[in-house]
């Protein structure tokens, strides 16, 4: 299956979704500090997250084992009205699988949380990827993540593929889903 990557650039109905730039790294680095709150309920801190930094994601990618930064994606969200960055999507195309699309990080800033953006997004991407020859997205949430795991199953993510982590509940302790949204044919 000759599989081809998300555009460079593509849009929906309210967002320009578009490859990050250098000149953006601050922008980037401030939506991923708003969004800090969500540590208490991944038991990840920032500076535990895989790349470690927003820098270290635009130039090395955040890769799965024996993965490409060809086939790595940071695109900045921006309103199509304003232009205004509110969020960014990381995601990785051909990971477990070749016909699969990870998605390593969605953020969005809180201020513009609950506002349809985010399923305005997922549904586009949802829609490209499948148009690229994809059979499905996957991604990891935390349990805890109660607002996350809402917002995934509601965009389709409906499929429980792996359960990680901790076997016990408590506050210290934590556990992940692996979700897919699988595309019909």
């Amino acid at each position: 299956m000759n599989l081809n990557i998300i555009p460079n650039q593509w849009e929906t109905q309210h967002l320009v979704v578009e490859d990050s730039i250098l000149a953006e790294l601050h922008e980037l680095d401030q939506i991923l500090a708003a969004c800090a709150y969500i540590e208490e309920w991944s038991g990840w801190k920032a500076e535990d997250r895989p790349g470690k930094s927003i820098l270290s994601v635009f130039t090395e990618g955040e890769l799965p084992p024996n993965g490409s930064k060809e086939f790595f994606r940071l695109q900045s969200l921006r309103l199509s009205d304003t232009g205004q960055m509110i969020g960014f999507l990381e995601m990785y195309h051909g990971f477990p699988t070749a016909n699969i699309v990870w998605i390593v990080y969605l953020a969005i800033h809180p201020d513009f949380q609950g506002k349809g953006y985010g399923q305005e997004l997922v549904g586009g991407l949802s829609d490209k990827v499948k148009s690229l020859g994809f059979t499905g997205m996957r991604l990891l949430v935390d349990v805890k993540n109660w607002p996350a795991l809402r917002f995934w199953v509601q965009g389709g993510f409906d499929k429980i593929i792996q359960i990680q982590g901790d076997k016990i509940m408590s506050e210290k302790t934590f556990t992940h889903l692996i979700l897919e949204k699988t595309f019909v044919s």
